[in-house]
Protein backbone atom coordinates (compact mmCIF):
# COMPACT_ATOMS: atom_id res chain seq x y z
CA UNK A 1 0.00 0.00 0.00
CA UNK A 2 1.46 3.38 -0.95
CA UNK A 3 1.58 6.43 1.32
CA UNK A 4 -1.32 8.20 -0.40
CA UNK A 5 -3.88 5.65 0.79
CA UNK A 6 -5.00 3.75 3.86
CA UNK A 7 -6.51 0.30 4.21
CA UNK A 8 -9.94 -0.24 5.78
CA UNK A 9 -11.56 -3.55 6.76
CA UNK A 10 -15.37 -3.37 6.78
CA UNK A 11 -16.84 -6.49 8.36
CA UNK A 12 -20.53 -5.63 8.08
CA UNK A 13 -21.89 -3.29 5.40
CA UNK A 14 -25.66 -3.45 4.95
CA UNK A 15 -27.08 -2.32 1.60
CA UNK A 16 -30.85 -2.49 0.97
CA UNK A 17 -31.67 -4.27 -2.28
CA UNK A 18 -34.24 -1.57 -3.05
CA UNK A 19 -31.41 0.94 -3.25
CA UNK A 20 -29.29 -1.36 -5.41
CA UNK A 21 -32.24 -1.86 -7.76
CA UNK A 22 -31.94 1.77 -8.81
CA UNK A 23 -28.53 1.02 -10.32
CA UNK A 24 -27.96 -0.89 -13.54
CA UNK A 25 -27.89 -4.60 -12.71
CA UNK A 26 -24.78 -5.04 -14.81
CA UNK A 27 -22.66 -2.63 -12.76
CA UNK A 28 -24.03 -2.23 -9.25
CA UNK A 29 -21.26 -4.18 -7.51
CA UNK A 30 -18.72 -1.90 -9.11
CA UNK A 31 -20.53 1.13 -7.67
CA UNK A 32 -20.52 0.53 -3.92
CA UNK A 33 -18.48 3.68 -3.23
CA UNK A 34 -21.56 5.58 -2.02
CA UNK A 35 -22.46 3.06 0.72
CA UNK A 36 -18.83 2.61 1.75
CA UNK A 37 -18.50 6.37 2.10
CA UNK A 38 -21.66 6.54 4.23
CA UNK A 39 -20.37 3.75 6.48
CA UNK A 40 -17.01 5.50 6.92
CA UNK A 41 -18.57 9.00 7.09
CA UNK A 42 -16.26 10.34 4.39
CA UNK A 43 -16.66 11.84 0.93
CA UNK A 44 -17.44 9.38 -1.85
CA UNK A 45 -14.42 10.52 -3.86
CA UNK A 46 -12.17 9.50 -0.95
CA UNK A 47 -12.98 5.83 -1.64
CA UNK A 48 -10.23 4.76 -4.04
CA UNK A 49 -10.96 1.06 -4.50
CA UNK A 50 -12.38 -1.97 -2.74
CA UNK A 51 -12.33 -5.76 -2.83
CA UNK A 52 -15.36 -7.84 -1.84
CA UNK A 53 -14.35 -10.60 0.59
CA UNK A 54 -17.78 -11.99 1.39
CA UNK A 55 -21.41 -11.34 0.51
CA UNK A 56 -24.65 -12.74 1.87
CA UNK A 57 -28.34 -11.97 1.34
CA UNK A 58 -30.44 -11.23 4.41
CA UNK A 59 -34.15 -11.83 3.72
CA UNK A 60 -35.31 -12.20 7.32
CA UNK A 61 -37.41 -9.00 7.23
CA UNK A 62 -39.33 -9.22 3.98
CA UNK A 63 -39.72 -7.15 1.88
CA UNK A 64 -36.77 -5.17 3.27
CA UNK A 65 -34.10 -7.55 2.09
CA UNK A 66 -30.48 -6.48 2.03
CA UNK A 67 -27.01 -7.59 1.08
CA UNK A 68 -24.38 -7.81 3.78
CA UNK A 69 -20.81 -7.26 2.60
CA UNK A 70 -17.36 -7.76 4.02
CA UNK A 71 -14.83 -5.63 2.16
CA UNK A 72 -11.23 -4.50 2.08
CA UNK A 73 -11.23 -0.85 1.08
CA UNK A 74 -8.54 1.64 0.13
CA UNK A 75 -9.31 5.27 0.90
CA UNK A 76 -7.38 8.52 0.66
CA UNK A 77 -4.63 8.59 3.31
CA UNK A 78 -5.81 11.74 5.06
CA UNK A 79 -9.51 10.92 5.01
CA UNK A 80 -10.98 10.98 8.56
CA UNK A 81 -12.63 7.55 8.56
CA UNK A 82 -15.12 6.91 11.34
CA UNK A 83 -14.23 3.67 13.11
CA UNK A 84 -16.63 1.39 14.91
CA UNK A 85 -16.99 -2.33 15.59
CA UNK A 86 -17.56 -2.99 11.88
CA UNK A 87 -15.04 -0.56 10.39
CA UNK A 88 -11.37 -0.84 11.29
CA UNK A 89 -8.43 1.13 9.90
CA UNK A 90 -5.09 -0.62 9.38
CA UNK A 91 -2.18 1.60 10.37
CA UNK A 92 1.59 1.09 10.14
CA UNK A 93 3.63 0.06 13.15
CA UNK A 94 5.97 2.79 14.43
CA UNK A 95 9.73 2.43 14.04
CA UNK A 96 10.80 0.29 17.00
CA UNK A 97 14.46 1.13 16.40
CA UNK A 98 14.02 4.54 18.01
CA UNK A 99 16.05 4.95 21.24
CA UNK A 100 12.89 5.52 23.28
CA UNK A 101 12.03 1.86 22.67
CA UNK A 102 15.33 0.81 24.27
CA UNK A 103 15.65 2.87 27.45
CA UNK A 104 17.87 1.68 30.33
CA UNK A 105 15.02 1.29 32.79
CA UNK A 106 15.48 2.05 36.47
CA UNK A 107 14.26 -0.85 38.57
CA UNK A 108 11.63 -1.03 39.70
CA UNK A 109 9.66 1.03 37.18
CA UNK A 110 6.84 3.00 38.83
CA UNK A 111 3.55 1.11 38.97
CA UNK A 112 0.18 2.79 38.45
CA UNK A 113 1.38 6.40 38.31
CA UNK A 114 -1.43 8.97 38.17
CA UNK A 115 -1.46 11.31 35.20
CA UNK A 116 -3.79 14.30 35.21
CA UNK A 117 -4.86 15.56 31.79
CA UNK A 118 -5.15 13.96 28.35
CA UNK A 119 -3.70 16.82 26.33
CA UNK A 120 -0.50 16.29 24.32
CA UNK A 121 1.80 16.31 27.37
CA UNK A 122 -0.29 13.97 29.52
CA UNK A 123 -1.15 11.64 26.68
CA UNK A 124 2.44 11.15 25.52
CA UNK A 125 3.76 10.79 29.06
CA UNK A 126 1.13 8.06 29.56
CA UNK A 127 2.06 6.52 26.19
CA UNK A 128 5.73 6.06 27.10
CA UNK A 129 5.05 4.93 30.66
CA UNK A 130 2.45 2.42 29.44
CA UNK A 131 4.86 1.14 26.78
CA UNK A 132 7.19 0.11 29.60
CA UNK A 133 4.47 -1.63 31.60
CA UNK A 134 3.77 1.03 34.24
CA UNK A 135 -0.02 0.82 33.75
CA UNK A 136 -0.78 4.50 34.41
CA UNK A 137 -4.15 5.80 35.54
CA UNK A 138 -5.04 8.84 33.42
CA UNK A 139 -7.60 11.27 34.81
CA UNK A 140 -9.42 13.94 32.84
CA UNK A 141 -12.02 16.40 34.05
CA UNK A 142 -13.79 16.17 30.69
CA UNK A 143 -15.32 13.38 28.65
CA UNK A 144 -14.06 11.00 25.98
CA UNK A 145 -13.78 12.50 22.53
CA UNK A 146 -17.07 11.10 21.21
CA UNK A 147 -19.11 12.58 24.06
CA UNK A 148 -17.06 15.74 23.83
CA UNK A 149 -17.99 16.16 20.17
CA UNK A 150 -21.66 15.81 21.08
CA UNK A 151 -21.32 18.34 23.90
CA UNK A 152 -19.73 20.88 21.57
CA UNK A 153 -22.50 20.43 19.00
CA UNK A 154 -25.06 20.92 21.79
CA UNK A 155 -23.28 24.13 22.81
CA UNK A 156 -23.31 25.45 19.23
CA UNK A 157 -27.04 24.73 18.87
CA UNK A 158 -28.24 25.85 22.31
CA UNK A 159 -25.50 28.23 23.57
CA UNK A 160 -25.49 26.20 26.78
CA UNK A 161 -21.87 25.58 27.81
CA UNK A 162 -20.74 22.44 29.59
CA UNK A 163 -17.87 23.71 31.80
CA UNK A 164 -16.19 20.29 31.77
CA UNK A 165 -16.68 19.28 28.14
CA UNK A 166 -16.03 21.94 25.53
CA UNK A 167 -13.39 23.24 23.11
CA UNK A 168 -10.83 23.32 25.94
CA UNK A 169 -11.56 20.35 28.22
CA UNK A 170 -11.97 16.70 27.33
CA UNK A 171 -10.01 13.96 25.64
CA UNK A 172 -7.02 15.37 23.80
CA UNK A 173 -7.17 18.74 25.51
CA UNK A 174 -7.46 22.06 23.69
CA UNK A 175 -5.27 20.75 20.87
CA UNK A 176 -8.00 18.37 19.68
CA UNK A 177 -9.91 21.35 18.33
CA UNK A 178 -7.16 23.38 16.72
CA UNK A 179 -5.31 23.63 13.44
CA UNK A 180 -3.17 20.74 14.67
CA UNK A 181 0.15 22.41 13.86
CA UNK A 182 3.16 20.25 14.67
CA UNK A 183 5.86 22.68 13.57
CA UNK A 184 8.32 23.60 16.31
CA UNK A 185 11.78 25.15 16.44
CA UNK A 186 12.80 22.61 19.08
CA UNK A 187 15.48 20.20 17.84
CA UNK A 188 14.86 16.97 19.70
CA UNK A 189 15.39 13.34 18.75
CA UNK A 190 12.04 12.49 20.35
CA UNK A 191 10.19 14.24 17.52
CA UNK A 192 10.49 11.18 15.25
CA UNK A 193 9.13 8.92 18.01
CA UNK A 194 6.23 11.36 18.48
CA UNK A 195 5.36 11.65 14.79
CA UNK A 196 5.60 7.88 14.28
CA UNK A 197 3.16 7.40 17.16
CA UNK A 198 0.81 9.95 15.63
CA UNK A 199 0.91 8.28 12.21
CA UNK A 200 0.22 4.90 13.81
CA UNK A 201 -2.79 6.59 15.44
CA UNK A 202 -4.23 7.80 12.11
CA UNK A 203 -2.45 11.12 11.57
CA UNK A 204 -1.67 11.73 7.87
CA UNK A 205 1.66 10.21 6.89
CA UNK A 206 2.78 13.46 5.30
CA UNK A 207 3.51 14.87 8.77
CA UNK A 208 6.71 12.81 8.58
CA UNK A 209 8.10 14.90 5.73
CA UNK A 210 6.22 18.22 5.48
CA UNK A 211 8.28 21.23 6.57
CA UNK A 212 5.29 22.66 8.44
CA UNK A 213 3.22 19.57 9.32
CA UNK A 214 -0.32 19.80 10.58
CA UNK A 215 -3.15 17.35 11.29
CA UNK A 216 -6.46 19.23 11.43
CA UNK A 217 -9.49 19.36 13.70
CA UNK A 218 -11.33 16.71 11.67
CA UNK A 219 -8.58 14.10 12.13
CA UNK A 220 -7.30 14.95 15.61
CA UNK A 221 -10.29 13.43 17.48
CA UNK A 222 -9.70 10.08 15.76
CA UNK A 223 -5.98 10.27 16.47
CA UNK A 224 -6.31 10.90 20.20
CA UNK A 225 -8.85 8.07 20.47
CA UNK A 226 -6.41 5.62 18.89
CA UNK A 227 -3.59 6.81 21.16
CA UNK A 228 -5.90 6.13 24.10
CA UNK A 229 -6.68 2.64 22.81
CA UNK A 230 -2.98 1.87 22.45
CA UNK A 231 -2.30 3.02 26.01
CA UNK A 232 -5.20 0.85 27.20
CA UNK A 233 -3.81 -2.11 25.27
CA UNK A 234 -0.57 -1.69 27.22
CA UNK A 235 -2.44 -1.69 30.53
CA UNK A 236 -3.26 1.98 31.07
CA UNK A 237 -6.66 3.07 32.36
CA UNK A 238 -8.64 6.26 31.73
CA UNK A 239 -11.21 7.91 33.94
CA UNK A 240 -13.43 10.68 32.62
CA UNK A 241 -15.33 13.35 34.56
CA UNK A 242 -12.56 13.12 37.15
CA UNK A 243 -11.84 16.72 38.10
CA UNK A 244 -8.73 17.01 40.27
CA UNK A 245 -9.13 19.67 42.96
CA UNK A 246 -6.00 19.15 45.03
CA UNK A 247 -2.91 17.04 45.57
CA UNK A 248 -2.44 14.66 48.49
CA UNK A 249 0.67 15.47 50.56
CA UNK A 250 2.00 13.09 53.20
CA UNK A 251 5.40 13.03 54.84
CA UNK A 252 6.64 15.83 52.65
CA UNK A 253 5.80 14.00 49.42
CA UNK A 254 2.97 13.99 46.90
CA UNK A 255 1.07 10.74 47.40
CA UNK A 256 -1.79 11.23 44.92
CA UNK A 257 -4.72 13.53 44.20
CA UNK A 258 -8.12 14.51 45.56
CA UNK A 259 -11.08 14.65 43.15
CA UNK A 260 -13.97 17.11 43.22
CA UNK A 261 -16.11 14.35 44.71
CA UNK A 262 -13.75 14.07 47.70
CA UNK A 263 -12.36 10.75 46.48
CA UNK A 264 -8.66 10.20 47.20
CA UNK A 265 -6.56 8.44 44.59
CA UNK A 266 -3.23 7.41 46.05
CA UNK A 267 -0.12 6.90 43.95
CA UNK A 268 3.63 7.01 44.55
CA UNK A 269 4.00 9.28 41.52
CA UNK A 270 1.74 11.99 40.15
CA UNK A 271 2.24 13.83 36.84
CA UNK A 272 -0.04 16.81 36.22
CA UNK A 273 -0.39 18.03 32.64
CA UNK A 274 -3.59 20.01 33.06
CA UNK A 275 -3.06 22.74 30.44
CA UNK A 276 -2.98 26.45 31.22
CA UNK A 277 -6.78 26.77 31.09
CA UNK A 278 -7.04 24.73 34.31
CA UNK A 279 -6.55 27.92 36.28
CA UNK A 280 -8.10 26.71 39.55
CA UNK A 281 -5.74 23.73 39.77
CA UNK A 282 -2.70 25.84 38.90
CA UNK A 283 -3.66 28.35 41.59
CA UNK A 284 -4.20 25.51 44.07
CA UNK A 285 -0.68 24.25 43.39
CA UNK A 286 0.62 27.78 43.95
CA UNK A 287 -1.26 27.97 47.27
CA UNK A 288 0.17 24.59 48.23
CA UNK A 289 3.60 26.17 48.07
CA UNK A 290 4.89 24.44 44.95
CA UNK A 291 7.81 26.65 43.97
CA UNK A 292 7.19 28.75 40.90
CA UNK A 293 7.75 32.15 39.39
CA UNK A 294 5.64 34.51 37.32
CA UNK A 295 6.62 34.74 33.69
CA UNK A 296 5.59 36.93 30.80
CA UNK A 297 2.48 35.85 28.92
CA UNK A 298 0.49 37.11 25.93
CA UNK A 299 -2.96 38.39 25.13
CA UNK A 300 -4.72 40.15 22.28
CA UNK A 301 -7.51 39.24 19.91
CA UNK A 302 -8.12 37.16 16.79
CA UNK A 303 -8.05 38.62 13.29
CA UNK A 304 -9.96 37.17 10.33
CA UNK A 305 -9.69 37.67 6.54
CA UNK A 306 -11.05 36.02 3.42
CA UNK A 307 -8.61 33.19 2.67
CA UNK A 308 -8.31 34.36 -0.93
CA UNK A 309 -6.84 37.66 0.26
CA UNK A 310 -4.11 35.75 2.14
CA UNK A 311 -3.51 33.44 -0.85
CA UNK A 312 -3.13 36.43 -3.17
CA UNK A 313 -0.81 38.20 -0.77
CA UNK A 314 1.42 35.21 -0.08
CA UNK A 315 1.47 33.54 -3.52
CA UNK A 316 1.02 36.54 -5.80
CA UNK A 317 -1.92 34.78 -7.42
CA UNK A 318 -4.58 32.26 -6.36
CA UNK A 319 -3.31 28.81 -7.37
CA UNK A 320 -5.50 25.69 -7.20
CA UNK A 321 -6.11 24.95 -3.51
CA UNK A 322 -5.70 21.19 -4.03
CA UNK A 323 -2.14 21.71 -5.26
CA UNK A 324 -0.55 24.17 -2.83
CA UNK A 325 -3.11 24.43 -0.03
CA UNK A 326 -4.29 27.54 1.74
CA UNK A 327 -1.56 30.12 2.36
CA UNK A 328 -0.18 30.74 5.84
CA UNK A 329 1.57 33.69 7.47
CA UNK A 330 3.57 34.36 10.59
CA UNK A 331 4.31 38.02 11.25
CA UNK A 332 6.08 40.06 13.91
CA UNK A 333 5.75 43.83 14.03
CA UNK A 334 8.68 46.24 13.96
CA UNK A 335 7.68 49.17 16.15
CA UNK A 336 9.69 52.31 15.74
CA UNK A 337 11.98 53.42 18.54
CA UNK A 338 10.06 56.67 18.79
CA UNK A 339 6.75 54.91 19.42
CA UNK A 340 8.01 52.67 22.25
CA UNK A 341 5.25 50.21 21.36
CA UNK A 342 5.69 46.57 22.29
CA UNK A 343 6.05 43.98 19.58
CA UNK A 344 2.97 42.17 18.37
CA UNK A 345 3.03 38.76 16.72
CA UNK A 346 0.59 36.51 14.95
CA UNK A 347 -0.06 33.22 16.69
CA UNK A 348 -1.84 29.95 15.88
CA UNK A 349 -2.61 30.99 12.30
CA UNK A 350 -5.44 28.85 10.89
CA UNK A 351 -5.62 28.80 7.07
CA UNK A 352 -9.05 27.91 5.72
CA UNK A 353 -10.27 27.61 9.28
CA UNK A 354 -12.81 28.97 11.73
CA UNK A 355 -12.83 30.94 14.94
CA UNK A 356 -14.19 29.10 17.97
CA UNK A 357 -15.40 29.97 21.46
CA UNK A 358 -12.48 28.55 23.43
CA UNK A 359 -13.99 29.00 26.86
CA UNK A 360 -14.69 26.74 29.80
CA UNK A 361 -16.40 29.16 32.19
CA UNK A 362 -20.04 30.25 31.85
CA UNK A 363 -20.22 34.00 31.36
CA UNK A 364 -16.68 34.12 29.99
CA UNK A 365 -15.64 34.36 26.34
CA UNK A 366 -12.31 34.03 24.59
CA UNK A 367 -11.39 32.92 21.09
CA UNK A 368 -9.14 30.43 19.38
CA UNK A 369 -8.94 29.00 15.88
CA UNK A 370 -9.10 25.58 14.27
CA UNK A 371 -8.83 24.19 10.74
CA UNK A 372 -9.71 20.88 9.09
CA UNK A 373 -6.83 18.96 7.54
CA UNK A 374 -7.61 20.20 4.02
CA UNK A 375 -7.85 23.79 5.26
CA UNK A 376 -10.60 24.30 2.72
CA UNK A 377 -12.69 26.95 4.49
CA UNK A 378 -13.33 30.44 3.11
CA UNK A 379 -11.64 32.32 5.94
CA UNK A 380 -8.18 32.64 7.47
CA UNK A 381 -7.69 33.63 11.09
CA UNK A 382 -4.86 34.10 13.55
CA UNK A 383 -4.25 35.30 17.06
CA UNK A 384 -2.77 38.78 17.19
CA UNK A 385 -1.00 38.97 20.53
CA UNK A 386 1.21 41.23 22.64
CA UNK A 387 3.54 40.29 25.49
CA UNK A 388 2.41 41.16 29.02
CA UNK A 389 5.26 41.70 31.46
CA UNK A 390 5.13 39.61 34.63
CA UNK A 391 6.55 42.60 36.52
CA UNK A 392 3.17 44.36 36.51
CA UNK A 393 1.53 41.63 38.62
CA UNK A 394 1.98 40.92 42.31
CA UNK A 395 1.20 37.25 41.96
CA UNK A 396 -0.46 34.50 39.96
CA UNK A 397 -3.92 35.34 41.33
CA UNK A 398 -3.72 38.88 40.00
CA UNK A 399 -2.55 37.76 36.54
CA UNK A 400 -5.32 35.17 36.24
CA UNK A 401 -7.93 37.64 37.48
CA UNK A 402 -6.92 40.17 34.83
CA UNK A 403 -7.46 37.53 32.12
CA UNK A 404 -10.77 36.41 33.63
CA UNK A 405 -12.00 40.02 33.81
CA UNK A 406 -11.31 40.49 30.10
CA UNK A 407 -13.23 37.30 29.33
CA UNK A 408 -16.24 38.38 31.39
CA UNK A 409 -16.28 41.78 29.72
CA UNK A 410 -16.01 40.19 26.26
CA UNK A 411 -18.97 37.93 27.02
CA UNK A 412 -21.12 40.84 28.20
CA UNK A 413 -20.19 43.06 25.27
CA UNK A 414 -20.96 40.27 22.81
CA UNK A 415 -24.48 39.42 23.97
CA UNK A 416 -25.49 42.32 26.20
CA UNK A 417 -28.33 41.33 28.50
CA UNK A 418 -30.01 39.00 26.00
CA UNK A 419 -29.03 35.40 26.80
CA UNK A 420 -30.58 34.35 23.50
CA UNK A 421 -27.36 35.69 21.98
CA UNK A 422 -25.01 34.28 24.60
CA UNK A 423 -21.46 33.77 23.33
CA UNK A 424 -21.83 36.17 20.45
CA UNK A 425 -18.35 37.58 19.96
CA UNK A 426 -17.43 41.27 20.17
CA UNK A 427 -15.82 42.43 16.91
CA UNK A 428 -14.40 45.54 15.27
CA UNK A 429 -12.97 46.15 11.83
CA UNK A 430 -9.18 46.41 11.91
CA UNK A 431 -9.34 49.83 10.22
CA UNK A 432 -11.76 51.16 12.86
CA UNK A 433 -9.55 49.71 15.60
CA UNK A 434 -6.55 51.62 14.27
CA UNK A 435 -8.54 54.82 13.88
CA UNK A 436 -10.06 54.57 17.35
CA UNK A 437 -13.64 54.55 16.17
CA UNK A 438 -16.65 52.23 16.04
CA UNK A 439 -17.06 50.17 12.92
CA UNK A 440 -17.89 46.71 11.62
CA UNK A 441 -18.60 46.56 7.89
CA UNK A 442 -20.05 43.04 7.77
CA UNK A 443 -21.48 40.35 10.02
CA UNK A 444 -19.96 37.62 7.83
CA UNK A 445 -17.56 35.43 9.77
CA UNK A 446 -16.53 31.84 10.37
CA UNK A 447 -17.48 32.23 14.06
CA UNK A 448 -20.69 30.20 14.26
CA UNK A 449 -22.36 32.01 17.15
CA UNK A 450 -22.31 35.43 15.50
CA UNK A 451 -20.50 38.71 16.13
CA UNK A 452 -21.48 42.08 17.61
CA UNK A 453 -19.97 45.46 16.74
CA UNK A 454 -17.93 46.57 19.77
CA UNK A 455 -15.02 48.91 20.51
CA UNK A 456 -12.30 46.33 21.19
CA UNK A 457 -9.82 49.20 21.32
CA UNK A 458 -11.59 50.29 24.52
CA UNK A 459 -11.63 46.78 26.00
CA UNK A 460 -7.99 45.69 25.73
CA UNK A 461 -5.22 47.24 27.86
CA UNK A 462 -4.05 50.54 26.37
CA UNK A 463 -0.44 49.41 25.83
CA UNK A 464 -1.71 46.32 24.02
CA UNK A 465 -3.97 48.45 21.83
CA UNK A 466 -1.05 50.73 20.97
CA UNK A 467 1.10 47.74 19.95
CA UNK A 468 -1.68 46.20 17.87
CA UNK A 469 -2.35 49.44 16.03
CA UNK A 470 1.27 49.75 14.95
CA UNK A 471 1.38 46.08 14.02
CA UNK A 472 -1.72 46.25 11.83
CA UNK A 473 -0.30 49.16 9.86
CA UNK A 474 2.98 47.29 9.38
CA UNK A 475 1.25 44.03 8.37
CA UNK A 476 -0.69 45.95 5.70
CA UNK A 477 2.68 46.48 4.01
CA UNK A 478 3.31 42.72 4.00
CA UNK A 479 -0.12 41.70 2.66
CA UNK A 480 -2.22 44.32 0.91
CA UNK A 481 -5.65 44.36 2.54
CA UNK A 482 -4.52 42.91 5.89
CA UNK A 483 -5.59 46.11 7.66
CA UNK A 484 -8.17 47.24 5.13
CA UNK A 485 -10.18 43.99 5.11
CA UNK A 486 -9.31 42.50 8.50
CA UNK A 487 -11.82 42.02 11.30
CA UNK A 488 -10.72 41.75 14.94
CA UNK A 489 -12.85 39.24 16.83
CA UNK A 490 -13.00 38.52 20.55
CA UNK A 491 -10.15 38.43 23.04
CA UNK A 492 -7.25 35.97 22.97
CA UNK A 493 -6.57 35.28 26.63
CA UNK A 494 -5.51 31.63 26.68
CA UNK A 495 -2.25 31.79 24.79
CA UNK A 496 0.16 30.86 27.58
CA UNK A 497 0.36 30.56 31.34
CA UNK A 498 1.65 33.38 33.55
CA UNK A 499 3.16 30.72 35.84
CA UNK A 500 6.18 28.43 35.46
CA UNK A 501 6.82 25.81 38.12
CA UNK A 502 10.36 25.10 39.25
CA UNK A 503 11.95 21.76 38.34
CA UNK A 504 14.59 19.81 40.23
CA UNK A 505 17.54 19.59 37.82
CA UNK A 506 18.34 16.03 38.95
CA UNK A 507 14.86 14.53 38.69
CA UNK A 508 12.81 17.10 36.71
CA UNK A 509 10.17 16.80 39.43
CA UNK A 510 8.56 19.83 41.02
CA UNK A 511 9.75 21.20 44.35
CA UNK A 512 7.49 18.58 45.96
CA UNK A 513 8.95 15.06 45.64
CA UNK A 514 6.65 12.68 43.79
CA UNK A 515 4.96 15.47 41.81
CA UNK A 516 5.83 16.20 38.17
CA UNK A 517 4.32 19.13 36.28
CA UNK A 518 4.30 19.04 32.48
CA UNK A 519 3.29 20.98 29.41
CA UNK A 520 1.64 24.35 28.96
CA UNK A 521 0.03 24.43 32.40
CA UNK A 522 3.46 24.04 33.99
CA UNK A 523 4.88 26.82 31.80
CA UNK A 524 7.16 24.56 29.73
CA UNK A 525 5.44 24.39 26.35
CA UNK A 526 3.57 26.42 23.77
CA UNK A 527 1.80 24.10 21.34
CA UNK A 528 1.03 20.48 20.57
CA UNK A 529 4.55 19.34 19.73
CA UNK A 530 6.43 21.13 22.48
CA UNK A 531 3.88 19.93 25.06
CA UNK A 532 4.04 16.33 23.82
CA UNK A 533 7.85 16.41 23.86
CA UNK A 534 7.79 17.73 27.42
CA UNK A 535 5.55 14.85 28.47
CA UNK A 536 7.91 12.35 26.81
CA UNK A 537 10.92 13.97 28.43
CA UNK A 538 9.45 13.70 31.93
CA UNK A 539 8.33 10.11 31.35
CA UNK A 540 11.80 9.17 30.12
CA UNK A 541 13.35 10.72 33.22
CA UNK A 542 10.92 8.85 35.47
CA UNK A 543 11.75 5.55 33.76
CA UNK A 544 15.53 5.90 33.66
CA UNK A 545 16.22 7.89 36.81
CA UNK A 546 18.42 10.23 34.75
CA UNK A 547 17.26 13.69 33.70
CA UNK A 548 16.41 13.53 30.01
CA UNK A 549 17.80 16.47 28.09
CA UNK A 550 16.73 17.93 24.78
CA UNK A 551 18.97 16.06 22.37
CA UNK A 552 19.56 17.58 18.96
CA UNK A 553 18.38 15.46 16.07
CA UNK A 554 21.12 13.89 13.99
Amino acid sequence: MNHSEQQIRISNLDIPVKELAEISSASWERRLHLWIAKQCRINEQDVLSYEIRHRSLDARRKPDIKYIYQLDVKVRADSPVHEDANTVVSTPEPDHEHPLYHLPIRLPAPEHPVIVGTGPAGLMAAYLLALYGCKPLILDRGTNVDQRRADIEHFLHTRQLNPESNYLFGEGGAGTYSDGKLYTRIKDHRIKFLLDAYVAARAPRRILYDAHPHIGSDILPFMVKRLRRQIEAWGGMFRWNALVKDILIRNGKCQGVRLHTGELIESPLTLIACGHSARELIQQLVQRGIRHWLKDFQLGCRIEHPQQLIDQGQYGWIPPRQIVGAAEYQFTSRPSAASRAAKATTFCMCPGGEIIAATSDPGHLCTNGMSPFLRNGSYANAGLIVNQSAAQFSGADQAFEMLATLERQAFTLGCGTDQEFAYRCPAQSARAFVRGEAGLASQKTSYRLGITAVRLDQLLPSATVHALREALQYFEKLIAGFLRDGVLIGVETRVSSPVRFERNPETLSSSLPGLYLAGEGAGYAGGITSAALDGLRLAETILTGTPATRKTET
